[in-house]
């Protein structure tokens, strides 16, 4: 099926079913989570997939690999509630367990809907997007252009408490201080556009201007990974 929008019952339901946080009612509700809140996600991945296979056409392109579980893992959490209130869902390439790999995402949250791209998870990765940083790598210069000619977005990611390279240009402080790096749009009060799905298009434009900044995640985790290879020779 064509996507047409989000609809505000799924979503309703979604906050529900965490509330009640009870197996009982999930199980009972299940088969209408699925068509009411998760189908309209692998619809709009159906839509999205032409073009974001132009970005990169090693992404995972199937709706079960890519949106997120309304069950939660609590094994490892103190907060022990069973389902999620939000959704989510990657476009990114294969990857093995556990292993982070640059993406694109889109999410509907209880209190916001939002999109970007983000990368620099993985062991070293930052410290090579550094490196790419303070020697102004040609790849960086664009990503850097990219994301200050999107206003519609800005730069996250969990900033250190102290500069890790005071002495660096003042408009790439922001860039070098942080643990991880993104690109963020977030929308906090008009829902409209997930309803009725005029910000699909929007979004896709959005995520193409940033294609610099994926394609500079990539290219660090590829250093960070052949740095690894060297270490062990």
């Amino acid at each position: 099926m064509a996507f047409t929008g989000f609809n505000a019952a799924g979503i309703d339901l979604l906050q529900l079913n965490r509330l009640q946080n009870s197996k009982e009612f999930y199980e009972v509700h299940k088969e209408e989570i699925k068509r009411l809140a998760i189908q309209p996600f692998h619809e709009l991945i159906a839509e999205m997939t032409p073009a974001m296979l132009e970005i990169d056409p090693q992404f995972v392109v199937t709706p079960s690999r890519m949106v997120s579980r309304v069950r939660r893992d609590t094994r490892y959490t103190k907060d022990k509630t069973l389902y999620r209130a939000n959704l989510w869902m990657f476009f990114r390439r294969p990857r093995r367990e556990h292993e982070s790999v640059p993406c694109y995402y889109f999410e509907i949250h209880p209190e916001y809907w939002g999109f970007g791209c983000w990368g620099g998870w993985g062991r070293g990765e930052m410290e090579a997007l550094r490196e790419m940083i303070l020697h102004e790598d040609k790849l960086f210069l664009q990503a850097y252009r990219a994301v200050n000619a999107c206003p519609q977005v800005w730069l996250a990611g969990e900033e250190y408490k102290r500069p890790k390279f005071p002495n660096a240009k003042p408009e790439y402080q922001t860039w070098l201080n942080r643990k991880e790096l993104g690109a963020d749009f977030r929308e906090y009060h008009d829902f409209a556009p997930i309803l009725d799905g005029s910000f699909v298009q929007p979004m896709i434009g959005i995520m193409r201007q940033l294609a610099p900044l994926y394609q500079l995640f990539l290219t660090a985790k590829e250093r960070a990974e052949a740095g690894r290879r060297e270490a062990l020779e």
